[in-house]
């Protein structure tokens, strides 16, 4: 049996120090349901069996609050579980509830995104952000391949005329900028070169 000595709260983790030099962490809403105090007697090993038990519920709710807000990438509602210290048999048991359920999906994750930040930037720098977000190359494409390429053009050129005045008419820093905002080297220039042709 070991002794609780200290007890913090931080970003939704309690994190429980025993006499052993042994370390705890445990998601809040565990250490809500079955409180710890200093100078408490505690089994570590007891302790860790119940927050495997009760862990479930806890996660997949703590989920589906996350997923209210926006889509999200199964990525995504893995790290923020993980950043709870929730054990990695509870969060995949989440994941699979939720996939079963429809309430998570990698496909309308990236599709949903590609609509929102294909508005600022160009299919390169959308692309990045969905494998940053741990959806599949094929998905990725699927959900770009939604976005036809005059529509993109559009959307460079019109970032590429108010750049214009910002670079006062500089093809190559133009087109640098948009490059840097994710649109391909051609339909960069192109772009650059329809907004500097437009201001002469």
């Amino acid at each position: 049996m070991d002794r609780v000595v200290e007890i913090t709260r931080r970003g939704g983790v309690a994190t429980v120090k025993m006499m052993s030099g042994e370390e705890l962490k445990i998601p809040s809403a565990l250490f809500l349901e079955r409180r710890l105090h200093v100078n408490q007697p505690l089994d570590p090993e007891e302790y860790r069996l119940y927050i495997r038990q009760r862990g479930y519920p806890h996660a997949l709710e703590a989920a589906v609050k996350f997923l209210t807000l926006r889509e999200r990438s199964q990525q995504e509602i893995r790290a923020r579980l993980r950043r709870s210290h929730y054990d990695e048999e509870t969060v995949s048991r989440v994941l699979d509830t939720l996939g079963l359920h429809d309430l998570v999906s990698d496909q309308r994750f990236a599709e949903t995104w590609v609509h929102h930040r294909s508005r600022k930037y160009g299919k390169n720098r959308v692309a990045q952000e969905l494998r940053m977000k741990g959806v599949s190359a094929d998905q990725a494409q699927t959900a770009l391949d939604a976005i036809p390429e005059e529509e993109e053009y559009q959307r460079a050129l019109a970032q590429a005329r108010k750049l214009c005045r910002k670079f006062q008419k500089d093809t190559k820093k133009i087109t640098q900028s948009l490059i840097r905002k994710g649109y391909a080297w051609g339909l960069a220039r192109r772009a650059a070169e329809e907004a500097v042709k437009e201001e002469t």
